[in-house]
C-alpha cells in the first residue's frame, strides 16, 4: 500500500472520529425538536424548548387600528385593519401570505392572511384576519413553515 495513501486514510478516520462520525450506525438518534401537533386551532407545531432556542424564536403582539376613518389614511391602513410586524409575514410555496400566531405553550399555528398593504416595516391585514389579543412570530416563522410543509426533520 502507498505509504501517503495509508496516511491519508488514518487522518481521515482520525478527523470523522473526533467528530463523532462513525461509519457503523451505532448513534443515538436524536429527539425531534418540532413536531407537527392537530389542535383545537387546526394544525400546529409544537417546539420543544430546545428547538425554539435553535431558532432563537421571537413573538410580537398584533395591534389593531383603532384611528382615523374607513377611508384609508396616510400610512395606508384603515380603521379595524390588523397590523402585524413585516418580520412575521411568510409566503406559501403557493405564494399565499401567512403569519405564525402562538395557540399555546410552544405551540404556533399557521393562519393565511390577506394583505391589504405593507408600509415601512408594518403589514396590514383585513379586518377579523387574527384572533383578538394574538401574539406573532416575528423570528422563527420560516423554520416553522418549514416544519409544516416538510422541509427537513427537525430544526
Amino acid at each position: 500500500m502507498n505509504p501517503r495513501a495509508a496516511l491519508a486514510g488514518a487522518a481521515a478516520a482520525t478527523a470523522l472520529a473526533a467528530a463523532g462520525c462513525s461509519s457503523s450506525g451505532s448513534q443515538v438518534p436524536r429527539p425531534p425538536t418540532a413536531q407537527l401537533e392537530k389542535t383545537s386551532h387546526g394544525l400546529s407545531v409544537v417546539l420543544t424548548p430546545l428547538g425554539a432556542q435553535r431558532i432563537a424564536l421571537r413573538t410580537g403582539p398584533v395591534a389593531v387600528v383603532t384611528g382615523g376613518s374607513v377611508v384609508k389614511g396616510s400610512n395606508g391602513a384603515a380603521r379595524g385593519e390588523v397590523a402585524v410586524p413585516y418580520d412575521a409575514l411568510v409566503y406559501e410555496p403557493s405564494g399565499n401570505p401567512a403569519v405564525y400566531v402562538a395557540t399555546g405553550p410552544l405551540t404556533y399555528t399557521r393562519y393565511l392572511v390577506p394583505v391589504t398593504v405593507i408600509t415601512g416595516q408594518t403589514v396590514y391585514l383585513e379586518p377579523g384576519s387574527l384572533p383578538a389579543g394574538a401574539t406573532v412570530v416575528t423570528q422563527g416563522a420560516e423554520e416553522l413553515l418549514g416544519v409544516q410543509n416538510g422541509v427537513g426533520e427537525e430544526t
